[in-house]
């Protein structure tokens, strides 16, 4: 049999709500800061939807300004935060001046469906009501850049590929709330299986504009509270009143270990096991026994050779949607049985929103921080405690705990179940020995 290659992160980068910098991006969330505000897209004042995570326009501007040639040409928000967030972590990883064979370095990365925007299609509309879709055709390139239709899915993996010179495995992955964190799996494997020595991996996403707004609306997903923005997400709390959209990216640089200790590299953390399942059950609902999501962490444990008494620390999926924080309360509590009691358990997006696509990517991040450096941080504005919600949410303060190995969840619409282990890096674990 084939020996399995060790996967390790050497680099993060990020761009959130919080801020663009992975550093204050983590002392904001240990503090219980919230990047959450109210919506500043024009003509919101009567909109449904009044809390938002949106990028502050001070970063977007500095993003921009960072990318002149492609914010010129593309435009698109997820692109440019993409590309951000991809150059801060292969600069995190030292791999910005890497001269080694970029054959064997890619790009695995999530992405929304892209902007769809109603002036687009107003614009073709003839006089009978019908679509022109030769004058479409004719016109295409006068459509606004940050259309759909001039912004595909798998335009900022290409962009990265291309920035950086990364020649080798590239792909892109939309699977709902399920992407990032499958990307970031499939990368993962991809070094595993000695197809890289190195793989961008991870999301970005935005669908703060109309009709990203209206179809969470329309689903009965959204929070449409009207109380201040920065208690609005309130994971696991009994008074929870749906998911907040936020938008941004999240990259970690996964590397074979070999190929890291060769170019002196600072290893953060081990990736050590990836599952994803399908609930096969509803597209807009998950599983209430959790059975997906439960198998979806089991094959995640089982593929990192650890027990249900290994995990430290589990960063929730944690929509602060009722059907979504029962059912994985449920999935945690089938899965590691009593020891579940004993695991702290904590939702990023009370603080940056719901990132979609890109979720798992900035939770993977705050995931791999939690096991390098002890420290894990709080789920806010959980007052109100549900009973059907019993674990350690961690409510409104952060914990210092040892985290030997910790899961990231991402359970996203259609089904779609990703689990991804993180666990200290060998090294760490002998220091800590060591010291005992």
């Amino acid at each position: 049999m084939t020996v399995k290659k060790k996967v390790v992160i050497t680099g993060l980068g990020l761009a959130t709500p919080l801020g663009l910098d992975v550093e204050d991006n983590w002392q904001k969330l240990l503090a219980g800061t919230s990047g959450i505000s109210r919506i500043k897209l024009p003509d919101t004042a009567k909109s449904p939807v009044q809390a938002v995570g949106e990028i502050k326009e001070s970063d977007w501007t500095k993003i921009q300004k960072e990318f002149p040639e492609e914010a010129g040409q593309q435009g698109e928000k997820r692109t440019l935060f993409a590309l951000w967030a991809a150059r801060s972590a292969l600069g995190d990883a030292g791999m910005l001046s890497y001269t080694g064979n970029k054959d064997r370095c890619g790009v695995v990365f999530a992405a929304g469906i892209g902007i769809n925007r109603p002036e687009d299609i107003q614009k073709w509309i003839s006089r009978d009501g019908n679509f022109d879709l030769l004058r479409f055709g004719r016109e295409l390139k006068t459509l606004h850049r940050e259309s759909i239709a001039r912004n595909n899915s798998h335009r900022a993996a290409s962009l990265i590929a291309k920035k950086f010179e990364l020649r080798g495995t590239n792909c892109t992955i939309t699977t709902a709330c399920a992407s990032a964190t499958q990307a970031l799996g499939t990368g993962y494997r991809a070094i595993q299986r000695g197809d890289a020595d190195m793989i961008v991996a991870g999301g970005a996403d935005s669908m703060i504009n109309p009709i990203g707004l209206v179809f969470f609306v329309l689903l009965k997903a959204a929070s449409v509270s009207s109380e201040n923005p920065e208690s609005v997400c309130r994971p696991f709390d009994r008074k929870r009143s749906g998911l907040v959209m936020g938008e941004g990216a999240g990259v970690a640089i996964l590397e074979e270990e070999s190929h890291a200790k060769k170019r002196g590299a600072r290893i953060i953390a081990e990736v050590a096991g990836y599952g994803s399942t399908m609930d096969a059950y509803q597209v807009t609902a998950p599983d209430p026994k959790g059975v997906g999501a439960g198998r979806s962490m089991l094959s995640a444990l089982k593929d990192a050779g650890m027990g249900d008494s290994d995990i430290d620390y589990i960063n929730a999926h944690g929509t602060s949607t009722r059907l979504n924080d029962t059912a994985e309360t449920v999935a945690i509590k089938r899965v590691f049985k009593e020891n579940a009691y004993n695991i702290s358990v904590s939702s990023s997006k009370s603080m940056i929103g719901h990132l979609l696509a890109a979720s798992g990517g900035p939770e993977f991040i705050y995931t791999a921080l939690s096991v390098q450096r002890d420290k894990v941080h709080p789920t806010v504005n959980l007052t109100n405690p549900d009973p059907k919600c019993d674990l350690d949410y961690v409510p409104n303060k952060m914990r210092a705990r040892t985290v030997r190995a910790a899961i990231s969840n991402s359970f996203g619409f259609g089904g779609q179940n990703a689990s991804i282990v993180v666990k200290k890096y060998n090294q760490d674990l002998q220091d800590m020995s060591e010291k005992k």
